[in-house]
């Protein structure tokens, strides 16, 4: 009886979000396919134990399934001080009103190199021509991609005020536009937004990539070759490959590889820390946006304690998380929703100093956790800064809110695979696991977004150049 061999890929990508979908577009300009590990997570998986969901950003409301299957796919305890989101949509967790890539970010990456850091920016800019992404790119002050957009003149202002200690930028913003100018109202919310769905329709490969709808329990290192043994509801099989690309989000990178390496100590998950602000604006802004996206950023001039915020027009999503976040509002909901175009919404982020995320392993099974510390006052000292700047400009008027959504609620999370020479739990300048130079990562568990508090275009560059680099 002749015995059937076992089948062996040459790669495998896990994650489905924009890291992944941006390696897979390069990397399949030389290649005939690539099989992507993800779980379909708008399906309810069937979990003995669920996990809850803490508070959640207003683009999220009523999706706590979501978060719930995230962490329960991925076997992560949440403890009762952590509001950790792990995954905002299914596909990946992706920001798509805001993507820099700050000519500042090299210095968060003390072992990145120079010709690394050139290559990086040279497939960013060449993401923004590709993708005809809205905004303009600069490079040490010279412009390089130029596809503006409009803001309300009230706001544009900013820009061009000199101040010590503030400075306010337009940001690039992560929708697909082939205009040369368009005004933040025109565009295309449902068909025009840079998430993994819409993405992946752009992407002419796409029927070269073949899905598998599960999620993965562990790897197994076996004679050079690596076993992903993969689960769904009550399915499972493996998988043998010859080369894995982490791309599922540090969180569950971490995890995974955490179990893989057999590593004891407890893990932090660096991310920025965040406080909503309300603002109520002297001028209105017309929006006919669902959610609309950031129109300004604004940044402290100091590189030590850097933070930033973001200014964008209130909508219906904004007015009901304010309201769910204030009960109090709910018998004048009416009026809240009447002056929508008249609030002006903000996250403030601190940098990753703040930190307070671990993820921790006790024999089989693992716990994210966060420390107490002073983030939220830090955040709220700083976003008192903002207001009184604001309203000394006569933006605002001299009254606002302000709300904690607890530990680890935010959008970014990174860091804990960073860049380095030595150790286990690392990668080299090509993104190779220094313990198994055969697993590459390519999401933003590698980086420390110290000063860069919008870090999808980053991730995105470096993800399209690991992606090059191993088409050859």
């Amino acid at each position: 009886m002749k015995v059937k061999q076992k089948k062996i890929l040459d790669l495998v990508v896990i994650g489905s979000g924009l890291s992944s979908l941006n390696f897979i577009d390069t990397y399949l300009e030389k290649k005939k396919k690539v099989h992507v590990i993800s779980p379909d997570f708008k399906s309810i998986l069937k979990f003995k134990k669920k996990f809850k969901a803490g508070p959640l950003p207003s683009q999220m409301k009523g999706k706590n399934i979501l978060i719930e299957n995230y962490f329960s796919s991925n076997q992560i305890k949440l403890e009762k001080n952590c509001n950790a989101l792990g995954v905002l949509a299914s596909g990946g967790l992706s920001n798509y009103w805001g993507l820099q890539l700050d000519n500042y970010f090299f210095n968060d990456q003390k072992e990145l190199k120079g010709k690394t850091f050139k290559l990086i920016e040279k497939e960013f800019v060449e993401f923004l021509k590709k993708f005809k992404i809205i905004g303009n790119f600069y490079s040490n002050e010279k412009l390089i991609y130029k596809n503006n957009f409009e803001i309300p003149t009230f706001l544009n202002k900013l820009i061009k005020i000199k101040d010590n200690f503030f400075k306010f930028e337009k940001p690039i913003l992560g929708y697909f536009s082939k205009k040369k100018y368009i005004y933040f109202d025109q565009i295309n919310e449902n068909n025009d937004r840079l998430v993994p769905e819409i993405f992946l329709k752009k992407i002419d490969k796409r029927k070269k990539i073949i899905f598998h709808n599960y999620y993965v329990d562990k790897i197994v290192k076996n004679k050079g070759i690596i076993q992903l043994v993969l689960k769904n509801k009550n399915n499972s099989k493996t998988i043998h490959c010859k080369k894995i690309i982490f791309a599922a989000g540090a969180i569950a990178t971490t995890k995974i590889l955490i179990d893989y390496l057999k590593i004891k100590d407890e893990i932090k998950i660096k991310h920025h820390p965040r406080l909503f602000g309300l603002f109520f604006s002297r001028k209105p802004i017309n929006s006919k946006l669902k959610f609309t996206p950031s129109l300004m950023q604004v940044v402290n001039k100091s590189f030590k304690k850097r933070f930033s915020a973001d200014i964008r027009p209130g909508n219906k999503f904004i007015t009901e998380s304010l309201i769910e976040g204030f009960p109090y509002l709910y018998p004048i909901k009416f009026l809240v929703n009447l002056f929508q175009n008249r609030l002006i919404f903000s996250n403030l982020l601190l940098d990753s100093s703040y930190s307070n995320l671990f993820l921790k392993r006790e024999s089989n099974k693992f716990t994210l956790l966060s420390k107490a510390n002073d983030a939220s006052k830090k955040l709220k000292e700083q976003s008192k800064k903002i207001f009184k700047f604001l309203v000394s400009k006569k933006v605002i008027y001299p009254f606002y809110k302000t709300y904690y959504p607890g530990n680890g609620a935010d959008y970014h999370y990174f860091g804990s695979i960073p860049f380095k020479k030595k150790g286990r739990l690392g990668v080299n300048n090509k993104c190779q696991l220094l313990a198994n130079k055969n697993i590459y990562i390519v999401d933003g568990s590698v980086f420390d977004f110290k000063t860069n508090k919008y870090p999808l275009g980053l991730v995105i560059a470096n993800a399209r150049r690991i992606g090059k680099l191993l088409s050859k």
